[in-house]
């Protein structure tokens, strides 16, 4: 098959007008050439790929969905990333169109996504700092009757040995910085997901009161215990017997919100005088405005709350500004938000993709055009 062959296949494959056969064609190419031999890694660059990238996503009406999903079209690139190399006729122009483009490729292309890491802070003060290189599953510290653990999955367990934790005073906290992430297993066996740049402070005793503090985001599922949990943040109270639930409570944001997955939960506004208890419901949200403190129920997207906890970027008709701050979090860059267009986006890709992959999706989804110098993202003028 010729390149123009090759690519014309394609077209058609994109379009939903292959047939049977030429759909089991593509698929012959993937199983026979992606598994059984190994192909010239010259092929496989990182420039070369998001050519490829750049003709699928050509195809898409991003004008009207402005939609990308990652997963779905990037294994047909890698088959024809396959079909070319074979064929010997992988020829793409490589030239960047300007400075600005070149900054972007060579300077964001080093910024990988987050990973596991955390800093324990003890009632004592001591500080252990958790990461990727030593989460081995051995114990860090036995303090009072409190076991502390980190192991392979980058998972912190904190479990009460015996009765001796029972009326400690203090409070232990977990903080992931800008580009971590963490999970908890709290002593009453509540799970929580720490989102980047978040932290999480709980009694040392959670036998008479389950209450914890939280900066960021995080996602609860709580053991159902005869005693309340508790979760403050802000100027709101969140207290549950056992359920499921999301929280989103960034101080850089204008707002905060709450979803809740299984369960029911009883929101409580500490806003100035009125005081304000909102029952919620499976598959609602609460929306507060950081301002104001007026807040609204909805129903929820929730596929959208969870991707960042199932390892996915998935914004639904979002302001390129709240984008960008999401994506500051995770990959630990700075945004200059001057002049920044009031663009919004539908975006759907991995969280495991490096930065200059998440920026030549934006760029390709809206008329937008980044620099990215000095650790700091910035619109082209």
């Amino acid at each position: 098959m010729t390149q123009k062959e090759i690519l014309a296949l394609l077209d058609r494959y994109l379009a939903g007008e292959t047939s049977f056969e030429e759909e089991q064609l593509l698929s012959r190419f993937h199983e026979t050439y992606g598994k059984g031999k190994e192909l010239d890694e010259a092929f496989f660059t990182d420039e070369r790929r998001l050519a490829i990238l750049s003709k699928i996503e050509n195809q898409i009406h991003f004008q009207k969905s402005r939609f990308i999903n990652w997963k779905r079209w990037f294994p047909v690139a890698a088959a024809v990333i396959i079909m070319l190399s074979i064929t010997g006729m992988l020829y793409f122009n490589q030239k960047l169109e300007n400075t600005s483009k070149v900054d972007l490729s060579q300077q964001a292309e080093q910024i990988m996504p987050g990973t596991n890491k955390a800093i324990l802070r003890l009632a004592d003060g001591t500080t252990i700092s958790l990461d990727d290189s030593n989460s081995s599953n051995l114990t860090l510290l036995k303090e009072k009757g409190l076991t502390v653990k980190s192991n392979h999955d980058g998972q912190l367990l904190y479990i009460i040995a015996d009765t001796k934790a029972k009326g400690l005073k203090g409070t232990n906290s977990i903080e992931t910085p800008r580009g971590g992430k963490y999970e908890v297993l709290l002593p009453d066996g509540t799970h929580v997901w720490l989102n980047s740049a978040s932290s999480l402070s709980y009694n040392l005793d959670f036998s008479h009161q389950r209450k914890v503090q939280l900066q960021g985001e995080a996602y609860f599922e709580v053991a159902k215990k005869k005693v309340p949990f508790t979760v403050q943040h802000g100027m709101q109270e969140i207290q549950v017997l056992g359920t499921h639930f999301n929280v989103n409570a960034y101080e850089d944001e204008s707002y905060s919100e709450t979803t809740l997955l299984e369960g029911q939960i009883a929101l409580r506004s500490l806003h100035g005088k009125d005081e304000k208890t909102i029952l919620m419901r499976p598959n609602f949200k609460v929306t507060t405005d950081h301002h104001s403190g007026l807040s609204k129920q909805s129903i929820a997207d929730i596929e959208s709350v969870m991707a960042w906890k199932n390892g996915d970027f998935l914004f639904e008709d979002q302001e390129l500004a709240s984008i960008l701050r999401v994506i500051a979090r995770w990959y630990d860059v700075k945004v200059d938000y001057n002049s920044l267009p009031r663009t919004r986006y539908t975006l759907q890709l991995s969280k495991q993709v490096r930065l200059s992959d998440v920026l030549k999706m934006l760029e390709k989804t809206g008329p937008v055009k980044f620099q990215f110098k000095q650790n700091t993202i910035k619109v082209e003028k």
